[in-house]
């Protein structure tokens, strides 16, 4: 087993872990010519989200669809949404990041040197990083309003910057898993030894018959614009509380041996990447809200078997305290 390293750096991918609750709509942006309608790009299959986005400048439209890819606060980045957005004629990505995040209120773009606290770094595919601007993020973390600068700061009184403003939205409002006791969920057997921050031995997890990563089978291999892929999505119980326990491999080139990692910087030479996280997962108090803790795999190794459900691991996650634990035996799905 490679050695369990640290984590450090942004995440390149951690996915959004929370079940498909809303359903798709038919229309997802109306150009502001109704002379000039392009079709809106189709997205992923998986968690629609309602938006609210408008676009001002060399793109005219506005945006009412998205497709969650990850709403939370990561160890090593700090709050992290990203969304893929419905636009005409194709789908650009939205990604806000807060690097010291506080909670609920306003984050601005481009703040003053020094400034540690309250500042948000925006980036939109087609238009890079925003320039200037204001995030604010509502109660619960999973959405708030955007007034958003792209292009030189000079430029904004000659028209030559692209303005985005309205409601975001990074996860459906779902309020948590809860056991299903359907016979549409499975058990699958395990061995599982949980030691650190969580302790304990799983024996037993529920796979239910619904997806828990938005667009992915529970157990089985898929496939996306960035290439083909394996995941690993499982309901685990730890001290008594309901956890989500997804594995991803990014690099899936069938059965073999795998190496979690946050970042692909830490990567040993030559070795297939995989990334993964453990989400507590019951309903809040707070309906909506997303975790306040949420544990990322930082390093260790995973092994897929011929048959593709069913192998070992030997993984450590951590947390954006630092705190982290270790899972380490046999899994199957």
């Amino acid at each position: 087993m490679v050695a369990l390293t640290g984590c450090g750096g942004v995440p390149a991918h951690v996915g959004l872990r929370r079940r498909r609750t809303t359903a798709s709509h038919q229309q997802a942006v109306t150009p502001s010519s109704a002379g000039d309608r392009v079709a809106a790009a189709a997205l992923p299959s998986g968690a629609r989200l309602s938006e609210g986005l408008s676009f001002r400048g060399r793109l005219s439209a506005t945006s009412r669809l998205g497709y969650a890819v990850q709403c939370g606060v990561y160890p090593g980045s700090g709050y992290l949404a990203t969304v893929d957005l419905s636009l005409p004629g194709k789908t650009d990505n939205l990604t806000i990041q807060l690097p010291m995040y506080n909670g609920p209120g306003a984050y601005r773009v481009a703040s003053p040197s020094g400034l540690a606290t309250n500042v948000a770094a925006v980036r939109l595919g087609a238009f890079g990083s925003a320039s200037a601007g204001s995030v604010a993020v509502s109660p619960g973390g999973r959405g708030g309003t955007l007034q958003l600068y792209f292009g030189p700061a000079n430029a904004r009184t000659h028209g030559g910057q692209e303005v985005v403003s309205g409601q975001w939205t990074c996860a459906p409002p779902g309020v948590g898993y809860r056991p299903s006791g359907s016979t549409a969920a499975s058990t699958s057997y395990q061995d599982l030894t949980v030691s650190g921050a969580l302790a304990g031995h799983l024996g037993t997890a529920e796979v239910p018959g619904q997806d828990l990563l938005a667009g992915a089978p529970n157990c089985g291999v898929f496939r996306t614009s960035s290439g083909i892929h394996f995941n690993l999505a499982m309901v685990v119980v730890l001290e008594g509380h309901h956890y989500i326990m997804n594995v991803q491999l990014q690099q899936y080139q069938g059965a073999g041996q795998y190496y979690p990692a946050f970042t692909t910087a830490s990567l040993p030479a030559g070795t297939n990447w995989a990334t993964g996280e453990v989400v507590r997962d019951s309903a809040s108090t707070t309906p909506g809200e997303i975790p306040s803790s949420i544990w990322a795999a930082v390093g260790g190794d995973f092994r897929l078997d011929p048959g593709l459900a069913s192998g070992l691991m030997a993984i450590r996650f951590m947390n954006r305290t630092g705190a982290s634990f270790v899972i380490t035996g046999g899994w199957s799905c």
